[in-house]
């Protein structure tokens, strides 16, 4: 069952709080990034942020927009991130269809 993954925090354990592959530069590429030995050229959660960071900048977002919408959030990893790059002046609100999610980012969002 899809809530399952949520409960055991399996996901969470493995890949943190996004489930994104991450962003790696070709200079990242040209050291090896993306290979079983990239984490040696850099760490996966970094790469993940640098994900969030790069479709903020591709999508041409204002530098402190008012609201943003972040839709298919799972345990809002990447809203906590949007939040904390924009500022609080940008309500940041994100939608996802599991309860579990919900619940779950709600309490990771109070721990930090």
């Amino acid at each position: 069952e899809y809530d399952a993954w949520t409960e055991e925090q399996i996901l969470e354990y493995y890949w943190g709080e996004h489930i994104h592959l991450g962003y790696y530069s070709d200079e990242d590429l040209a050291k090896g990034a993306g290979t079983l030995l990239g984490c040696k050229v850099k760490d996966f959660i970094e790469a993940k942020l640098d994900f969030c960071d790069e479709m903020l900048a591709w999508s041409e977002c204002p530098d402190k927009p008012a609201k943003v919408l972040d839709v298919g959030c799972g345990i809002g990893g990447t809203s906590r991130h949007i939040a904390k790059t924009f500022g609080p002046d940008t309500r940041v609100t994100g939608i996802t269809l599991s309860p579990k999610q919900v619940e779950r980012a709600t309490e990771l969002a109070a721990e930090q």
